[in-house]
């Protein structure tokens, strides 16, 4: 359902209900539609405050797109960054101030920055949600991690949409399941995620979850030499010597280190770039540890001139313009800021090892995503079989289920309204 500005009923309905949410993957029409909700309500609020991201709000194009909606009626936006919130009381104290003494439309792009109850920006937000006339939140995905990532969005919306702790919030909708761990975890099942759709649709305006059918995933799995499974089987025991308790994600990072550059899956990125060299396209490989990117760089495969860098120690302004003009080959580690590299130019991007954070997967893939049908996008996994990688494997497929199930029941309720 799209909403045009001559369509009352949709201004009416968020009059009436005073928040909602737009789940698109274009940017560019999620503020196109936000606009033409702020711009109903004009005569109602006295400013309007925009809450994203640094990045987002340093992006010269999203500046751009901010300033040719906004013209005209500017001197009421009072922007913030999400991040401030959390560390500036000054900050926070200003954006009180606004919205004790005045009527406030708020915005939030991205709804998914505010998903987690225990951070501070949403602490925040929350204490002071209701005093916000309108709220709007904008958001390319409703959740990644699971159906928790909703609750403090809807609360926001709208504290008594759910009427219900998190606490309640998890018992109605997340259900306890045993993994082969016999570790017990909350998870949400199809027909919870339908109960809590049909919930919270009326407050969805718009949505599009269109996804490229023309990427094509490649799932490849490695096995570790008879010398390798030695070596790690080994090294599982002499760290776990003596340790009668270790965090869990101590493990997984010390574990994973050990096998991550093995044999098979070393010869296979090289066959794979050999490939994508011939079809003249560029590739992206993501790795988590700067261990792998020093193998690379030592290992004499590829020469200096051919492959650049991206992470946390690179300069990445210069990193991203090699890659845009320069070379086909970018390593880059997970997290790293690469805002302002443009995605349309790449065709190929490799997982050389994995992460639990389904986020920054899916965030990446959907910044490849193009109208343009013809362009064919490679996705490369690579799975070493080992029980930790097999872990990570079977818990992206989950955030994956629950993910596309709930696009799914909301693009159904959207049709439903046509």
């Amino acid at each position: 359902m799209k909403y045009q500005p001559n369509k009352l009923p949709a201004v009416e309905k968020f009059d009436k209900l005073k928040s909602g949410v737009i789940f698109m993957k274009s940017g560019l029409e999620k503020i196109r539609l936000a606009f033409e909700l702020i711009r109903a309500q004009l005569n109602q609020v006295d400013y309007i405050i925009w809450i994203a991201p640094r990045l987002k709000l340093n992006s010269k194009h999203y500046k751009k797109c901010l300033e040719e909606y906004s013209a005209g009626i500017r001197s009421k936006f009072y922007f913030f960054q999400i991040e401030q919130l959390s560390y500036s009381d000054i900050c926070y104290l200003e954006l009180y101030n606004l919205t004790d003494r005045y009527k406030t439309f708020c915005v939030v792009d991205n709804g998914l920055t505010i998903k987690n109850t225990k951070s501070g920006r949403t602490k925040k937000l929350l204490a002071i949600a209701e005093k916000f006339k309108y709220k709007l939140i904008l958001s390319s995905l409703p959740l990644t991690q699971g159906l928790v990532d909703l609750y403090s969005q809807l609360q926001f919306m709208n504290s008594r949409l759910l009427n219900m702790t998190e606490t309640q919030f998890a018992h109605n909708f997340l259900p306890f399941i045993e993994n082969e761990f016999n570790h017990l975890k909350r998870w949400s099942f199809p027909p919870q995620e339908e109960s809590l759709i049909r919930r919270i649709s009326p407050f969805i305006f718009d949505c599009d979850f269109d996804f490229n059918d023309n990427i094509k995933n490649y799932e490849i799995f490695f096995d570790l030499t008879e010398k390798e499974t030695s070596s790690y089987f080994e090294e599982k025991c002499d760290f776990l010597q003596k340790r009668n308790h270790v965090p869990f994600m101590q493990i997984v990072h010390k574990f994973q280190r050990i096998y991550t550059i093995c044999k098979t899956k070393v010869e296979a990125l090289f066959e794979i770039i050999s490939e994508i060299r011939l079809r003249h396209e560029k590739v992206i490989i993501f790795v988590k540890f700067l261990d792998e990117i020093k193998f690379f760089r030592d290992c004499g495969w590829f020469q200096s001139e051919n492959f650049v860098v991206l992470t946390g120690k690179t300069n990445k302004k210069k990193a991203i313009n090699l890659f845009q003009n320069n070379v086909d080959i970018m390593f880059s580690s997970y997290g790293v800021d690469n805002s302002g590299l443009d995605m349309q130019i790449c065709n190929n991007v490799i997982f050389f090892s994995q992460t639990f954070d389904y986020k920054l997967k899916i965030q990446l893939l959907r910044s490849m995503y193009s109208v343009d049908k013809t362009r064919k996008i490679n996705i490369y996994n690579f799975w070493v079989r080992t029980g930790l990688d097999e872990m990570i494997r079977k818990n992206l497929l989950m955030k994956h289920d629950v993910l596309t199930n709930v696009c799914n029941i909301i693009s159904r309720e959207e049709a439903l309204k046509l």
